[in-house]
C-alpha cells in the first residue's frame, strides 16, 4: 500500500472561480446575513486501479462547486420555478481545501467496504487512509464503491459512527467536473449532497429510500413534504414543474434530492439555519479549524515556549526561555493572589529562590508582548 501526500496552495480553493450567474438571486437569498462559516476540507484519494486516481484538477472542480452551491452562485438558480424563488438560500458557508492524500490500496470497491465493523476506506491499517483530525476537518474520501451508490454521507450525531469515520464518500466518477467525472452525475452535486447529509439535513421525504405513503419530513419547514427521490431522472430530462406528491408541488430542485446533477439547483432558507445549527451544536469543531494547508503549518517553525524546568520545585525555581526573548514572571498561589514578580526574565535559566514560598501549588504567568503562557507549580521541600 503505497500513500503520498500532496497540497496546493489555499487560494484557489477558499473561493468559487466560475463567473456567477448574468442574474443575481433572488432577494432572499441575501436576505439576513450571518457570519460566513469556511470549512476546511481534506480529500483522500483512496485508488485500486490507476483512473481512480484522480487528478489534483478534478479535485479543485469539486471544491469550486462546492462554494458554488453553498453560495447560491451556480448557474442552475435561473430553473428554479418562481413559486420556490424566495426559499433560495445562501447558505454563507464556504470550503477551503487544506490536504489531499492519495493512497494506493489492493481492495476494489473499498468505499464500501468492512472489516470487523469497521469502514476499511476510513483506516490506514485496514487498506485505506485515517481521517485527519475529524473533529476540525470535513474529511471526504474519493473511492470506488462495490454497488451502484454515488455517495454517502454521516450524519452529525451518530452514536453508529466512530469520529475517524465521519465525512463523506464519493466515487470517483461523480466528484468533480473534469477528468473521471461522469455523467449524469458530472457537476459535483454528489459531493454537495452528501456534504448536506454531513451537515444534518436530510431527504425532503425524510426517512428512507422513499415515502409514497408520506409518513415521514426532512424536519425543515421551507422544503414541502414530498413521497418520491426523483432518482430515476439520469436521462437527458429533468422533472417537469409543477409535480405534485403529498398535496403540493415538489421542490425537486433541492440539492438535497437524487435526480441527475444538472436538475438540482438550491437550498432553503430553512436547510441554511439547520445547517448552522448543526455546526454550532454538534460540529463546533470546524468553527476553531484553519484553512492554512497542513504541509505549510507543518513547515512553519514551532515556537518555543518557556519551560519549568523543576517541578515540583524544592530549593528553587527554574525557568528556560527562549535566548531571544524578555519575559515578565509573575506567580500566584491559589487564592489569586501575587506572591512574586520579575519584569526582566530572559535568555538562560532564570531562577529563584522558594525560600519566601510555603509548600503547596502556584500559577506561573509568563507574558511576552501579547503573548501569555501559563505553567502549574508545585512547591515540595
Amino acid at each position: 500500500m503505497l500513500t503520498v501526500l500532496s497540497y496546493s496552495l489555499p487560494a484557489q480553493y477558499r473561493c468559487a472561480s466560475r463567473q456567477a450567474p448574468a442574474s443575481p438571486p433572488p432577494s432572499s437569498a441575501v436576505a439576513g446575513r450571518q457570519n460566513l462559516i469556511t470549512i476546511p476540507l481534506v480529500v483522500h484519494i483512496v485508488w485500486h486501479s490507476p483512473e481512480e486516481n484522480i487528478s489534483d484538477a478534478q479535485v479543485q472542480s469539486q471544491v469550486e462547486v462546492l462554494n458554488e452551491d453553498f453560495r447560491a452562485l451556480n448557474n442552475g438558480l435561473s430553473s428554479v420555478p418562481g413559486v420556490f424563488a424566495d426559499e433560495v438560500a445562501d447558505m454563507e458557508i464556504e470550503f477551503c481545501l487544506v490536504a489531499i492524500t492519495r493512497t494506493q490500496t489492493t481492495f476494489t470497491g473499498i468505499a464500501n467496504l468492512y472489516s470487523g465493523g469497521m469502514r476499511r476506506v476510513c483506516h490506514t491499517g485496514l487498506g485505506g487512509h485515517d481521517a485527519l483530525a475529524p473533529e476540525h476537518y470535513l474529511n471526504a474520501w474519493v473511492s470506488a464503491r462495490n454497488d451502484s451508490a454515488c455517495g454517502e454521507g454521516t450524519f452529525p450525531g451518530d452514536p453508529d459512527v466512530p469520529a475517524g469515520e465521519q465525512g463523506i464518500f464519493i466515487r470517483p466518477d461523480c466528484f468533480g467536473t473534469t477528468g473521471t467525472a461522469a455523467p449524469p452525475f458530472n457537476l459535483g452535486r454528489t459531493a454537495t449532497h452528501e456534504a448536506g447529509h454531513y451537515l444534518n439535513l436530510k431527504h425532503p421525504w425524510g426517512e428512507g429510500l422513499e415515502d409514497p405513503l408520506c409518513q415521514t419530513d426532512d424536519m425543515v419547514e421551507d422544503t414541502p413534504e414530498q413521497a418520491y427521490s426523483y432518482s430515476e431522472y439520469t436521462g437527458q430530462d429533468c422533472p417537469a414543474h409543477p409535480f405534485f406528491s403529498c398535496g403540493s408541488a415538489d421542490m425537486f430542485m433541492n440539492f438535497m434530492n437524487l435526480p441527475a446533477d444538472r436538475c438540482m439547483a438550491m437550498f432553503t432558507q430553512g436547510q441554511k439555519a439547520r445547517a448552522r445549527a448543526a455546526i454550532a451544536t454538534l460540529r463546533p469543531g470546524l468553527l476553531q479549524a484553519s484553512c492554512v494547508p497542513v504541509a505549510q503549518r507543518e513547515r512553519e517553525p514551532k515556537e518555543e515556549q518557556p519551560v519549568l524546568l523543576t517541578n515540583p520545585a524544592r530549593t528553587e525555581i527554574s525557568l528556560l526561555f527562549p535566548e531571544k526573548d524578555r519575559y515578565e514572571i509573575a506567580i500566584f498561589d491559589t487564592a489569586g493572589r501575587l506572591v512574586f514578580i520579575s519584569h526582566h526574565a530572559s535568555g538562560a535559566p532564570f531562577r529563584t529562590s522558594t525560600d519566601s514560598f510555603i509548600n503547596g501549588i502556584y500559577y506561573i504567568k509568563i507574558r511576552n508582548g501579547r503573548k501569555i503562557h501559563i505553567k502549574k507549580l508545585i512547591i515540595a521541600r
